[in-house]
């Protein structure tokens, strides 16, 4: 019999409505919106154009550009984030140089002259006889201090000037060469900006001439030239050359475009760049013998992590629907007898998906508590085959790597350089002391080096049964491993060391769909190794009556239009993939 009925009732019949994960946080997930609304697409009246190198000015929810037309005639626009509308600007006092918001006003340089603009009316309030060096566009800026002074990009250095008297100032040396652009940032810091550098942006104090923070812009060199720091944790970027716009996060020293981002409640961790899929279990039995009425247990999805979440479910019936204290799901199926020769095509299951890249922000001061963690994640700590925590190699390497740390950060940091620098092959499900050894395994092994390395110390560690995505296939496959550690906090997180960045603790790119996470590497409910689906124990004696494949079929909803990020080598002409449940996990 085949029936699609609501999950919500098979949770009834399953004995439990909801399981909190052990140790897992309840998380509020809050959407993380634009402060404006940028266009998709953007151009001047009367195909006005603008010069690469030629920054825009922002002032209160305004943008203002330096157009020049088909007859090389310069213009100002003002362009309204909050409304959309253009107005052109009075101006002929020459094409601009450089400009930049002091005190309420604007300062305009021109090849001839500084001069100070009501930013309302447009009138001038002030010339200064402050001449450019050159024709060229350069950036400048005003520190409101005790003194208000104008600065002035020049090659590397910054030329500053008392804008009361004018007098020249000593020269401030850049600490990085080649800075194009220099931007206001918050209090009495500046930012460089250098394309020649892979996008970095230098915070800079002009109180002790120190450089504060450093990062890396993820988007077009190009559009480096047309972005602006709106709030301490806001940036613009608004291109008419590249077509780019649109709003980043700053967040643990790292940039994150504001499309589909959301922050749990806590501020901890950021979730980004969903893809939404809809996702269909198919059983494909034949039978090689006649077979009675068989169950057969079929792992689901974990159906909320901090990476993924699961909605609008069905599920088969008749099956009984199992979920246990870390969330893992697990579907037992009913199929009604068999005929020698026959073959059945089930739908089990089928749900709306969306996955996220996930990035937390670890505390640089927490420090691991061992005692604490022994009383709450006894099996997460426990001694294996697979780990051996005291094994020599395994002890030696511990050593060798943490050298007497003793915060979270630092440990999980050491572990997770170490073990993504460990050579990618097909492995054969060895323990940690041997892959440590041979210097090189699959992602079980690379799993059991991180497990074997963090429960010796103290943090519970966990295999997770997942997905490594593909995005261009049409299917998913449990076809990879990784580690999840505990916290205090946070809860768990991720330890990724094969997909990007592979080498940060708490950070994947990878967007994997996870189906259990295990203390051990065997799954309470599944006989026989590494699979999704497996006749229960007490019909595994049928095992040889039937063949069985499980397909897990997936079409994308909203792809974010990005480049897959990586996958491991073995994926890509691995046969043992297409046998669906058949394969072996390396």
């Amino acid at each position: 019999m085949k029936q699609w009925i609501l999950g919500f009732f098979l949770l009834v019949v399953g004995g439990v409505v909801s399981a909190k994960e052990k140790g897992e946080f309840v998380s509020e997930w809050i959407p993380v919106s634009p402060t404006f609304s940028t266009p998709t697409d953007f151009s001047f009246p009367e195909s006005e154009s603008v010069e690469l190198f030629e920054s825009f000015l922002y002032f209160q929810t305004h943008l203002y550009f330096q157009t020049k037309n088909k007859d090389k005639q310069f213009s100002i626009y003002e362009y309204n984030l909050e409304t959309a509308k253009f107005q052109i600007k009075p101006w002929d006092k020459g094409k601009v140089l450089g400009w930049t918001e002091c005190k309420g006003d604007f300062l305009i340089q021109t090849k001839r002259k500084l001069y100070g603009v009501n930013p309302h009316t447009w009138e001038i309030k002030k010339d200064w006889d402050l001449p450019a060096k050159s024709s060229n566009w350069k950036d400048i800026l005003c520190s409101e201090g005790r003194l208000v002074r104008l600065v002035r990009l020049d090659k590397d250095d910054l030329e500053v000037f008392d804008l009361e008297t004018l007098e020249e100032k000593p020269k401030i040396p850049l600490p990085m060469k080649s800075v194009q652009r220099i931007v206001k940032g918050s209090k009495d810091e500046i930012l460089l900006i250098s394309s020649f550098s892979g996008n970095t942006i230098q915070s800079f104090s002009l109180l002790d001439t120190q450089t504060k923070r450093e990062w890396k812009f993820p988007t077009n060199h190009r559009a480096l030239f047309k972005m602006t720091q709106i709030s301490p944790d806001r940036f613009l970027v608004f291109d008419p050359i590249t077509k780019i716009y649109g709003e980043w996060l700053l967040f643990d020293d790292h940039f994150f475009p504001l499309v589909g981002l959301s922050k749990r409640s806590d501020g901890n961790v950021i979730r980004f760049s969903p893809i939404s899929s809809n996702l269909q279990y198919q059983l494909d039995l034949t039978a090689t013998g006649d077979l009675p009425e068989t169950d057969y247990n079929v792992i689901l999805p974990k159906k909320d992590t901090y990476a993924q979440e699961l909605r609008e479910e069905t599920f088969y019936s008749p099956s009984v629907f199992s979920l246990d204290e870390t969330g893992n799901r697990t579907l037992t199926v009913t199929i009604p007898s068999m005929k020698e020769g026959e073959s059945k095509s089930i739908p089990i299951y089928s749900g709306k998906l969306a996955r996220f890249k996930i990035h937390w922000k670890l505390d640089p001061n927490l420090i691991v508590k061992r005692e604490e963690s022994e009383s709450k994640f006894p099996n997460e700590l426990r001694d294996d085959w697979f780990v051996k925590l005291e094994d020599p190699v395994v002890v030696g390497k511990r050593e060798e790597l943490f050298q007497g740390k003793t915060t979270i950060h630092e440990i999980l940091s050491e572990t997770a350089k170490y073990v993504s620098s460990i050579p990618y092959k097909s492995g054969k499900f060895e323990a940690a002391p041997n892959v440590i050894e041979k210097n090189n395994g699959g992602c079980t092994e690379h799993s059991y080096v991180t497990m074997s390395l963090l429960r010796g110390v103290g943090i519970p560690a966990r295999l997770v049964w997942n997905y490594l995505p593909t995005e261009t296939s049409c299917e998913m496959y449990f076809n990879h491993k990784y580690v999840e550690v505990w916290v205090a906090d946070l809860g768990w997180i991720p330890m990724e060391p094969l997909a990007p960045p592979k080498s940060k603790p708490g950070v994947t790119h990878a967007r994997h769909l996870v189906f259990s996470v295990l203390p051990t590497p065997v799954h309470p409910k599944i006989s026989g190794g590494d699979r999704l689906v497996q006749l229960t124990k007490e019909h595994l004696s049928y095992g040889k009556k039937v063949k069985m494949k499980l397909s897990i079929l997936k079409k994308e909803k909203g792809e974010t239009g990005e480049e897959e990020e990586g996958v491991l080598p073995v994926l890509k002409n691995n046969r043992s993939i297409l046998s669906g449940e058949e394969m072996v996990v390396p």
